[in-house]
């Protein structure tokens, strides 16, 4: 099989697949000109195989023919039959190993000569021109081209020897037959072989254009069908954006709604609290027109009140800040006052999950970043820590700010359980979680990098399994420092 054949029943396909070598995994795929020579081989080897065992079986079987045909040969054409029957056995176990494989192609070529070859000595033997032994030899070729896929080259070689040998079995017995019917029989007889031959040499011509275009149709339909994997793979990646894309957008409108519930709560929780404000002050300044030890009494129940209604006045200030639905964009903020702010909303979870808090976030350091991002930050990193510390020992979680040659890092550490090697990759990327369902949508750490992006900073962790997990918020210096 030449590739200018193939090229002839499928050029796109050549010119599409000549210099193709594809990589998947451990296998490669060869280019289609030497997978078409490939599975031809491995054809012609199966093939060879069941054209061996025919002929060593046949061939010895057909002898009672040699019985009525020739009966006073019978045993010298049973010599030539063993002997042919037996030349296959050495051509059949060369087909296991590395040499019948390298010649595989002389096969159809080795295989229906050697019957051939016995059966035009036989002819000769006879000493008959007009023996219908010749129809032994269409036999053989007939068979053959049922189970071998003969080329162009292959069928021509093989009918050219076994028209020579019909020849040199038959012309010397022609010379000396006394027959005047023998030169007419052996016509006869060559003229059925040659247009055996022409037969199966267009039969095998148009078998070859239709295995070409067989092949070249397989390889089409493989090409639609990667084609059609690869836009499957793309339409389920797109899809899986949209379901994250979507999954966002819910994120953020609850996000937003919790931010207009929180600040209509704040607008609400006002105004009693001023009413209760008003009433404390009056409260102060009746206690100064009391009996003196009940005075001292009331003014310390005042001083407990106002310390209380301050603190929930603070809180109330810091949830306005977080539910604040706008970006108001960057400005110089003091860190100490807005971790405590952030601090103050989880205050009480801190206490309940007995967890000490260690701040060492000086008063005074300046940052430039937004107050409402930078506190939802800190929200989410604090209560990742608070998770990560569940059931540890002596559970702690260090806040820390300091400059550098750069700007201002703001660190949020904790001795939690850390992060897996394999997970830190992919700890900012969105929805991925390690928490139960139901405890978290994996929406937190890729909040907080986003935000910290838009604020014009970077994010930093580090972890290590079972020892602890730190994040570094590097900030900007205030612009006006």
């Amino acid at each position: 099989m030449s590739l200018a054949s193939l090229a002839e029943v499928s050029p796109h396909l050549i010119a599409h697949s000549q210099d193709r070598f594809i990589s998947s995994g451990p296998v490669a795929i060869m280019p289609r000109s030497d997978r078409f020579e490939r599975e031809q081989q491995e054809l012609n080897l199966r093939n060879a195989r069941m054209g061996a065992w025919f002929v060593m079986i046949l061939v010895p079987l057909c002898s009672f023919l040699d019985f009525m045909a020739y009966p006073e040969r019978y045993w010298q054409f049973l010599v030539l039959r063993v002997a042919c029957a037996a030349s296959c056995v050495p051509l059949l176990l060369a087909l296991n190993g590395s040499l019948g494989r390298k010649y595989c192609r002389a096969y159809p070529i080795i295989l229906p000569l050697l019957p051939a070859l016995m059966i035009c000595f036989m002819i000769y033997l006879s000493g008959d021109p007009g023996s219908g032994y010749y129809a032994g030899l269409t036999l053989c070729i007939v068979a053959t081209a049922f189970v071998f896929h003969w080329t162009f080259r292959e069928i021509g070689i093989t009918l050219g020897l076994v028209v020579v040998a019909y020849f040199a079995a038959t012309l010397p017995n022609l010379r000396t037959s006394a027959d005047p019917r023998a030169l007419g029989i052996f016509a006869n007889n060559t003229g059925f072989i040659l247009l055996n031959c022409v037969v199966l040499y267009v039969g095998s011509r148009q078998h070859h254009a239709i295995r070409l275009r067989e092949f070249a149709s397989r390889c089409k339909v493989e090409d639609q069908r990667e084609e059609l994997a690869a836009r499957n793979d793309e339409l389920t990646a797109t899809l899986q954006r949209l379901r994250e894309t979507e999954a966002q957008l819910a994120q953020s409108e609850k996000l937003a709604s919790i931010g207009r519930l929180g600040a209509g709560i704040v607008h609400e929780i006002n105004n009693p609290l001023n009413y209760v404000k008003s009433a404390v002050y009056l409260l102060k300044k009746k206690g100064k027109l009391m009996p003196p030890e009940l005075a001292e009494s009331v003014n310390s129940i005042a001083a407990d009140i106002g310390e209380g209604i301050d603190r929930v006045a603070a809180i109330v200030s810091d949830l306005r800040t977080f539910a604040h639905p706008e970006n108001r964009g960057t400005r110089p903020i003091d860190l100490h006052a807005t971790s405590r702010k952030a601090l103050r909303l989880l205050a009480k979870e801190i206490s309940d999950r007995g967890v000490t808090l260690v701040d060492e976030i000086p008063a005074g350091i300046m940052a430039q970043a937004d107050e409402n991002y930078l506190i939802q930050i800190l929200l989410n990193l604090v209560q990742n820590s608070l998770d990560a510390l569940a059931d540890r020992p002596s559970p702690t979680i260090l806040l820390k700010a300091q400059e550098t040659a750069a700007g201002i890092d703001l660190i949020v550490r904790d001795n939690g359980m850390g992060i897996p090697q394999e997970n830190l990759k992919k700890i900012f990327d969105p929805f991925f979680t390690t928490k139960q369902v139901g405890q978290g949508m994996g929406l937190g750490l890729s909040i907080c990098f986003r935000l910290i992006q838009q604020m014009g900073g970077e994010v930093k962790i580090d972890s290590a399994e079972g020892s602890h997990t730190q994040f570094t918020l590097s900030l900007k210096k205030p612009e006006n420092h």
